[in-house]
């Protein structure tokens, strides 16, 4: 497809005709994308991965001075925190975490 070098109102028209030709349950896929490309535009990535690398050397920076037992102890207090959120906003159910 030369869609760069189309028009965005070609783009539209020729969108709308392929479109109308679908058959009801390709439709379907299309609606599927389409929603799905819209939740993606509402919450796009708002950090690139440098920024994420050079936030987690920083924190690495700050727990530098920290024992191993501090550390652990503070990623147990991240962990149940974030477990507690995802209980309170139905993600997750409580009780005991099981493992393989």
């Amino acid at each position: 497809m030369e869609s760069s070098v189309l028009a965005p109102q070609d783009l539209i028209r020729k969108a709308v005709i392929e479109v109308a030709q679908l058959r009801e349950n390709e439709l379907l896929v299309v609606i599927e994308t389409v929603e799905f490309l819209k939740k993606q535009r509402a919450r796009p990535n708002r950090e690139s991965a440098k920024e994420i690398v050079a936030r987690a050397k920083l924190r690495a920076a700050e727990t530098s001075n920290l024992s191993r037992e501090e550390l652990m102890k503070k990623f147990s207090d991240t962990l149940d925190a974030i477990r507690a959120q995802a209980i309170e906003n139905g993600a997750a159910i409580e009780g005991e975490l099981e493992s393989d």
